[in-house]
């Protein structure tokens, strides 16, 4: 004998509840479900004010790098060997004074 629930071995599918589909039952838990994540939510924002008004903030890993003060290296940047004996093409200065003149002014600026 095979149980109950099962036809040829097959398990049969559950019947459907034809009165809670008349009485909208299915609409209505949906609803108070709705409403119970709404009333959580709200809990929630409230215990977030409260945290922030004790005056107590969490300190992230993001604000605790801010606040960090990070060293950096004056280092120079890489240049490929090849091209450090390559003479400029242009010169667009009319002499060596007018040049320094220029150079000393950009890192006044600087």
């Amino acid at each position: 004998m095979s149980p109950d629930f099962m036809t040829f071995g097959v398990p049969t599918r559950p019947s459907t509840p034809v009165y809670d589909l008349l009485e909208n039952r299915y609409q209505d838990r949906w609803i108070q479900a709705m409403r119970d994540a709404e009333v959580a939510q709200r809990e929630q924002e409230k215990q977030a004010k409260r945290f922030v008004n004790s005056k107590h903030i969490h300190e992230t890993k993001t604000s605790l790098m801010r606040k960090q003060v990070v060293k950096r290296e004056d280092s120079k940047l890489w240049h490929m060997p090849k091209w450090g004996k390559v003479k400029p093409f242009l010169n667009t200065f009319p002499n060596e004074k007018a040049k320094d003149m220029a150079m000393s002014r950009h890192l006044k600026s600087c």
